[in-house]
């Protein structure tokens, strides 16, 4: 299905919102920003959906990822000024101070270990974690199979 110019303006809209708030916005406040009904603001989310451009919940049909956001709390924070972001993974957590061209320190708890692992971006290089901060066990061609346990 063809993405229509509102389509994008919306997945636009939603990235700005986060990045200005650290939170996503609702389909009924997306149908307000955009004089729409909560239905239309919901088909065109579920469009966005549809063509990976971003994840919904399960459910609820409420964003739940706009990479490298994440709507829900996971274990990966990210800082930035006085705003705080979730991010899905840590490729995610790196993703979120180059989008926004900031520095950044973020604190994440290791996948296996639970340990808390402290990393940042400083000036567009890594800093801290000390080691291998990243594995990825599937292959990209994978990632949405189930993107979520990704």
């Amino acid at each position: 299905m063809d993405l229509t110019e509102a389509d994008w303006d919306i997945r636009l809209y939603i990235y700005q919102a986060i990045a200005a708030s650290g939170h996503a916005p609702s389909a009924r406040a997306l149908g307000a920003r955009f004089a729409i009904a909560e239905a239309e603001a919901r088909q065109a989310l579920q469009r966005l959906h549809d063509a990976h451009a971003l994840v919904l919940e399960a459910g609820s049909g409420e964003i739940l990822m706009a990479n490298p956001f994440s709507a829900a709390p996971t274990d990966y924070r990210v800082f930035i000024g006085r705003t705080a972001f979730y991010a899905n993974c840590v490729w995610d957590s790196l993703g979120i101070p180059a989008m926004l061209g900031a520095d950044a320190r973020i604190k994440a708890r290791h996948p296996l270990s639970g340990e808390l692992v402290e990393y940042g971006v400083e000036k567009g290089k890594l800093i801290g974690g000390g080691r291998k901060l990243a594995h990825f066990a599937k292959p990209f061609r994978q990632w949405y199979d189930d993107i979520v346990d990704t």
